[in-house]
């Protein structure tokens, strides 16, 4: 089986090698999924949350603070100097990952995910979106959305994509809404990738009005993310 650390290592991976062919315009791309980032401002991010993790000192993805002090940190660094610290970083961090006690680091695994595809998105490329990143994402995103959703008395629902099928909501009760789709747009909806009329047209049976809202972990976007 694949680990969090194996996943993450493959999303790096092929995100350095992106960024050493950019132009210093390319890298200068504004980012429609994260609105006053640059693509190379993505890359600082992704860095500073790796050397969080190695100074044990990770913080709250829904911190805007946070975030952006791993920006304003590496402003004055090129973009091959940013890769640079990422990859030093790399090993300590992806043993972190592997490490049981270290759980709390995965949601780096989906935050490089879902920033792997927003660079990709400002950059016009359409890539890595059926693989076992994807599904990894996929499952263990769908996974914690279910561990409260009953609990917070939501409609129940289905969720059905490449990597499996999942229950939200009471284990007997009748779903008031089921979604089939890849891996790769239930990942991005759970997130906060999707307007709500992208939720809404994303594939469903019954009626989701009820429950779209209550998905995505961040946003949604006010308009149709086109990536």
């Amino acid at each position: 089986m694949t680990t969090a650390g194996e996943h993450y290592r493959v999303i790096r991976t092929q995100l350095t090698g992106l960024a050493s062919e950019l132009s210093p315009e390319q890298a200068a791309t504004p980012v429609p999924a994260l609105p006053g980032w640059s693509v190379q401002d993505t890359f600082a991010h992704l860095a500073g949350v790796s050397a969080d993790i190695v100074a044990g000192t990770p913080g709250d993805p829904h911190d805007p603070a946070w975030t952006a002090g791993h920006v304003d940190t590496r402003r004055e660094r090129s973009l091959a100097e940013v890769c640079a610290e990422w990859t030093a970083n790399s090993a300590a961090a992806e043993q972190i990952l592997d490490d049981p006690a270290g759980r709390r680091a995965v949601f780096a695994v989906f935050d490089v995910f879902h920033h792997s595809h927003d660079i990709r998105g400002a950059l016009g490329r359409r890539e890595a979106r059926d693989t076992p990143e994807a599904a990894f994402v996929a499952t263990l995103m769908t996974k914690f959305k279910r561990g409260g959703w009953a609990e917070a008395g939501h409609p129940p629902i289905e969720l059905a994509a490449d990597a499996g099928s999942w229950h939200l909501g009471a284990p007997d009760a009748e779903p008031v809404a089921a979604l089939s789709t890849s891996d790769f747009e239930l990942s991005r909806i759970l997130v906060g990738r999707r307007s709500r009329a992208q939720m809404l047209a994303a594939g469903w049976t019954g009626d989701p009005g009820p429950v779209v809202d209550l998905l995505p972990v961040f946003g949604p976007p006010v308009t149709d993310l086109t990536e």
